[in-house]
């Protein structure tokens, strides 16, 4: 996460250019071609309205006009339950790294719901509990102590009560456009905020991600009053944002002289980039006072964790939780780490940077301004002239052309609406040349109606 490249287009357009009467007649075209493909799901979809709340039926920022009801799959790929086979670029939304039906997880899934089954909490735990955290404390660096949760929203809610617990302090300090799941104190611009609590932006301070000389300004001056500093490695939400210039190791070092917990946020990025997590894969020292994770721990299965200082990770907070300790979960996360090799990491992490250079090919020779980001097996792509290195500047994006862009591989046979997508471990080298040949084709189209 560690690489800064930027690619040069010639810009000559203006703000906006993506809601040109071109783009939408192209938009319109993809979209009819989408309908047809999909019609099953789109009844499956109006059906669920009556039932289903809006804000778990969609998703803003896809371009699809309803979402793909997956029938069946295996590994890397799906079949929609119209018949349509699709490429996970999605990684299952960020949380499997093995893809879909993986044998390994799913006889130990298996297993463990027919012996054990339901969860029995802190008094009547299963032993895969305890081995599972053995396996954190022995492969991720500084991780003393596990507190399990049974999400990733609640893994930050439960560090950041860690941290308050043990400074006395209340304020967090997080990037600006990052993602930490769904605590008041810690959701920002870019998902709704309507029904947060009024006085939660009381204690948060924002620091501007690869800014370095800004955010350890703003560790040095608020240090009295921060309970921790949170950030991700790379920044996910607004599409695959790598760290620049030893960003994360410098706030790191900042929070670390003044006693600051420093939180890092592998919500996404955890069993994705390296046996150790982004502690290893960036050579973090020292290593984050907590991490937390989630998504891809879990084998696909939900589960959320945070690991760290003992001290930190003993304080008596409130962290009890029915699922937290769900024993399935944790013998699929079990299968799941223990399938995850470093030769393993290396493959898909070579794989990502193959795809992330063969989108700079395909950039390069477009008249629209188009960035590509990501490090690791992650990639993203930014309608700008701008070097995309902060949530800020991928706001400025055009975002009607990623939107047009999502409908435009779809109908490709690709699977991506979230703006991190990238091979996981079931990806052949092939399936990354599709991959790019289904952006090519897209990019190209869009390209030609831009002009």
């Amino acid at each position: 996460m560690t690489e800064t490249v930027k690619t040069t287009n010639p810009n000559g357009y203006e703000q906006g250019f993506g809601k040109s009467d071109a783009i939408q007649k192209l938009r319109a075209e993809w979209q009819a071609e989408y309908g047809q493909k999909h019609a099953k799901s789109a009844t499956a979809n109006a059906a669920s309205s009556s039932v289903i709340a809006l804000t778990q039926r969609t998703r803003f920022n896809s371009g699809m006009p309803f979402p793909v009801y997956v029938a069946e799959g295996s590994g890397a790929w799906f079949t929609d339950v119209d018949g349509n086979k699709f490429l996970d670029c999605n990684a299952g939304w960020n949380a499997s790294f093995f893809g879909r039906g993986n044998p390994v997880i799913a006889a130990a899934v298996a297993d463990a719901a027919t012996r054990v089954g339901a969860p029995g909490g802190a008094m009547n735990p299963s032993a895969n509990r305890d081995e599972f955290a053995h396996l954190l404390c022995s492969r991720i660096p500084g991780a003393e102590r596990v507190l399990f949760a049974p999400s990733g929203s609640e893994a930050n809610t439960y560090a950041l009560r860690l941290a308050r617990s043990a400074t006395g302090r209340s304020k967090v300090l997080r990037v600006r456009g990052g993602f930490h799941g769904q605590n008041d104190h810690l959701l920002q611009g870019g998902s709704s905020l309507r029904g947060i609590s009024p006085g939660a932006s009381d204690w948060h301070i924002d620091m501007p991600y690869n800014d370095i000389e800004r955010s350890v300004a703003l560790i040095k001056q608020h240090g009295a009053e921060l309970a921790a500093v949170i950030a991700e490695p790379m920044m996910t939400i607004p599409g695959a944002l790598h760290q620049r210039d030893g960003y994360i190791q410098a706030i790191r070092s900042a929070a670390f002289k003044l006693g600051i917990p420093f939180i890092l946020d592998e919500i996404i990025t955890g069993n994705r980039f390296a046996v150790g997590g982004a502690t290893e894969y960036l050579r973090l020292d020292p290593a984050p006072d907590m991490i937390t994770m989630g998504k891809m721990l879990g084998g696909g299965l939900p589960i959320g964790a945070v690991v760290g200082r003992a001290d930190l990770l003993e304080q008596p907070i409130s962290a009890s939780n029915t699922y937290a300790q769900n024993p399935v979960s944790m013998a699929a996360s079990v299968a799941n780490m223990k399938l995850a090799t470093p030769e393993l990491f290396a493959r898909v992490a070579t794989q990502g940077e193959y795809l992330r250079q063969g989108l700079r090919k395909i950039a390069s020779g477009l008249r629209i301004p188009v960035q590509i980001t990501g490090a690791g097996p992650c990639a993203g792509i930014h309608f700008t002239a701008e070097d995309v290195v902060n949530a800020d500047i991928a706001d400025r994006a055009e975002q009607d052309l990623w939107r047009v862009m999502c409908l435009g591989v779809t109908n490709r046979g690709m699977a991506i609406t979230s703006r991190t997508f990238g091979p996981i471990a079931p990806y052949t080298n092939p399936d990354v040349d599709l991959v790019l040949q289904a952006f090519d084709d897209t990019l190209q189209a869009i390209d030609q109606a831009a002009a």
